[in-house]
């Protein structure tokens, strides 16, 4: 399992399509999305692909095996951790200002 994330990712801004964590495993992965309300609160969500190679093309999907399944699992219960860490770092610093 491999996971990506961008430098400073939950301290600062990302942009609009970026995603702040990406956690991959066997061509699937769970990238996690830092977005803004009209009152400038942060709130996440995770998108879930799965990669596969058709000809010499990459192409992505978001339907999953019956094998793909517990992998699925396994990243969004990763990406769930992530978003709790991100809300707690983001309860900390208000309440530290």
């Amino acid at each position: 399992m491999t996971s990506s994330r961008k430098p400073d990712a939950k301290t600062a801004s990302v942009p609009n399509n970026q995603p702040i964590e990406t956690f991959r495993l066997r061509g699937v992965s769970a990238s996690v999305f830092e977005n803004q309300t009209d009152d400038d609160r942060p709130f996440y969500k995770v998108s879930l692909v799965r990669t596969y190679k058709d000809g010499d093309q990459f192409k992505t999907t978001s339907t999953f095996s019956r094998d793909d399944l517990p992998i699925v699992a396994h990243l969004a219960h990763q990406a769930w951790e992530s978003i709790l860490e991100c809300e707690q770092e983001q309860r900390s610093s208000t309440n530290g200002d």
